[in-house]
């Protein structure tokens, strides 16, 4: 802080205000095993970041759970049950479930068709919260015990 709140005069005179305050709604997961679970999520995440509350994240078939570089490979899928309070899909969405329906490789690898997307279908890493009152179905969750490897460490 400086001295006299120089600082907060100069921003106050230059138009900039205080940051803004952290905003949270409640987005309810429905999981594979049929429980629910709501989540305070932050303005603006996305369901895959949002999903680190849940007792194991959003599957992404990736290697350790990561997400891919550029939300193109199709595999943290889930369902929509009440889109309430998220963005609406993109074009670029759409068409990444659409070229895995159809068997398009990705990241220069052949990969098995996956099925079309349905009208509910979206991408967890592409669909951001923006209010209060979704209610999304995981279809798979990160399995730890699958993550650990060899007792070899390999």
């Amino acid at each position: 802080m400086t001295p006299f709140r120089l600082r907060k005069r100069v921003k106050k005179l230059l138009g900039k205000s205080e940051p803004a305050q952290i905003v949270r709604y409640p987005v309810t997961f429905v999981l594979p095993d049929g429980s629910e679970q709501v989540l305070e999520v932050e303005e603006h995440y996305s369901l895959l970041m949002a999903s680190q509350g849940l007792p194991s994240p959003i599957s992404t078939g990736r290697r350790a759970g990561s997400t891919c570089p550029d939300g193109g490979c199709d595999l943290c899928r889930v369902e929509i049950l009440d889109p309430t309070g998220l963005s609406p899909q993109k074009d670029f969405e759409l068409q990444v479930m659409l070229d895995h329906a159809a068997g398009k490789e990705y990241e220069g690898r052949s990969r098995d068709k996956a099925e079309a997307p349905g009208e509910h279908t979206r991408l967890a890493c592409h669909t951001k919260v923006r209010g209060p009152g979704s209610r999304i179905k995981v279809h798979a969750l990160v399995d730890f015990e699958s993550l650990r490897g060899d007792e070899d460490g390999s």
